[in-house]
């Protein structure tokens, strides 16, 4: 089996950040409640991670994250995820004496203080994101003046705005196609619609990367989890290549697929997926 190594790959810098400060706040309250508000990031195997450091996951999936927040009280300590959240939570949080570890994503934080920047200027925002991911729905929260274009349904509020020129920004994970179509859906209405930064620079690197693999390849497979949207991207972006494709989680899914037929193999990573897990399957597909 040849393995050519999709770059980057591994944590991206906003999940290394918000990793170390999750497990720094329960090494440094080791008789404290710690909880994770969220999917501290969207990969199973790394909370997993964290649930066995001690930390307590309030999970979104189980029950909304403003109830299970106001069920925490003094002594506790919640961290807010990569993702971003609605400020609310902060006051919720504050109102019960519940101290806060914000371990927010610099991108998603620059991206509504730009959009709030821009309001504060007169100018009319519309938001490209999925509807019910934590960082759009964040955005939302915050930046209530904002449009919000579901890049899915191509379903956005056209009363919020009026003139013929907004500005699009967008969820950091968005895939450049997702970008592009409504970009050019949006054109439609508004002419002179003018585009903001509407990417992380990790995010646009790994599916770059994606779309340049050397001749030959025959087979990808991307690490990562299917909650995770950059992985889920990274993974659409290889089945358009008609190559053939997988999204696997760790070693244990990687080896559970048949890869018989496969002699050369690029292997990728989603943002949240661990250096260690990409080079455990690297090195067992080059024992194949």
């Amino acid at each position: 089996m040849k393995v050519y190594e999709v770059k980057p790959y591994g944590y991206c810098a906003g999940v290394l950040l918000a990793l170390r400060k999750a497990y720094e706040a329960k090494k440094n309250r080791p008789n404290r409640r710690v909880y994770l508000l969220g999917m501290l990031v969207h990969n199973e195997e790394t909370i997993e991670l964290l649930q066995n450091a001690g930390l307590i996951l309030l999970d979104e999936r189980k029950e909304d994250l403003e109830s299970q927040l106001r069920k925490l009280g003094q002594g506790d300590s919640v961290i807010f995820s990569a993702h971003g959240h609605p400020e609310i939570y902060d006051e919720i949080a504050r109102e019960n004496k519940v101290e806060i570890i914000d371990a927010t994503c610099p991108f998603v934080k620059e991206n509504e203080a730009e959009a709030k920047k821009l309001i504060k200027e007169k100018e009319e925002i519309i938001y490209l994101g999925v509807k019910g991911h934590l960082e759009s729905e964040g955005f939302r929260a915050n930046v209530k003046e904002a449009c919000f274009y579901d890049v899915h349904s191509h379903e956005f509020d056209k009363d919020k705005i009026q003139g013929d020129s907004p500005i699009a920004l967008s969820q950091t994970t968005l895939s450049e196609t997702e970008i592009d179509s409504s970009l050019t859906y949006l054109s439609s209405f508004y002419p002179t619609l003018r585009k903001g930064k509407l990417r992380c620079d990790a995010t646009s690197a790994r599916q770059k990367a994606m779309k340049e693999l050397p001749e030959g390849i025959d087979t990808v497979i991307v690490l990562g989890s299917n909650s995770s949207n950059n992985s889920l991207k990274l993974y659409e972006i290889a089945l358009k290549s008609k190559k053939k494709a997988y999204l696997a989680l760790n070693l244990d899914a990687v080896k559970a697929l048949d890869l018989s037929s496969s002699c050369y193999l690029a292997l990728a990573t989603g943002a949240s997926t661990s250096l260690e897990t990409y080079l455990a399957v690297k090195d067992y597909l080059l024992s194949l």
